[in-house]
């Protein structure tokens, strides 16, 4: 039989999982602001590329 134990989720964990939405959440702004002003820079911005990395 499998069993698993269930521990609540460390602080640390959860304020990483924060700190990359709250970053992906700007990335994806400035994004749609470079976007309707049709600046193409955003190509070029890492940041704005691969947020998640």
């Amino acid at each position: 039989m499998i069993s698993a134990k269930s521990e609540p989720a460390s602080h640390a964990f959860v304020a990483s999982l924060a700190a990359k939405a709250r970053a992906l959440g700007q990335a994806a702004a400035e994004n749609r602001a470079r976007e309707v002003r049709s600046d193409a820079w955003r190509w070029r911005e890492a940041r704005l590329l691969w947020p998640h990395f």
